[in-house]
């Protein structure tokens, strides 16, 4: 799209005219520049080493070098130690791979959350109003004697 400018008359009856403002810097202005702290060591160009084949004769096979390539400035970030390269892969199907494998999860904690067992031990309960006046007051207080006997009845009727 062409960004078109926009003429405005003022109250005093000047005609000012308004242009879009490009927050981007232009590409000519991006020109790259050699980093001041590097001083004299070598520009590498920055190409990942998971994109080279793999050579009996490299001397380090693992890391995909010989002996004596001076490793780039990015290098941390460029060996085969870092994130896999995924090229082939459209941002839509990670997305879709995603999201089956959050629903599988989900599913199977899911399930398993159903069919677990209740607690085999009776849950602990306090006297006097579950500790109310030790603890403070009666919004902290600790299970009191008999909250969990209507829940047995409950479940005994079920029966």
């Amino acid at each position: 799209r062409a960004a078109r400018g926009v003429a405005l008359q003022s109250a005093s009856g000047r005609t000012v005219a308004l242009s879009p403002r490009g927050f981007a810097t232009s590409s000519s202005s991006r020109a790259e520049e050699k980093d001041p702290q590097l001083g004299d060591y070598p520009d590498v160009p920055a190409k990942s080493y998971q994109s080279r084949r793999y050579d009996k004769s490299w001397w380090d096979p693992q890391e995909k070098r010989n002996f004596g390539e001076i490793p780039g400035e990015q290098d941390d970030v460029l060996s085969v130690w870092a994130p896999d390269i995924h090229a082939g892969v459209k941002p839509s199907f990670a997305l879709r791979q995603l999201g089956i494998a959050t629903l599988g999860f989900c599913s199977f904690f899911s399930v398993v959350y159903y069919f677990a067992a209740d607690s085999p031990a009776e849950r602990r309960t306090y006297p006097r109003d579950g500790l109310a006046e030790e603890l403070g007051n009666s919004q902290v207080a600790a299970y009191k004697e008999g909250d969990f006997d209507a829940k047995e009845e409950d479940e005994d009727e079920d029966d």
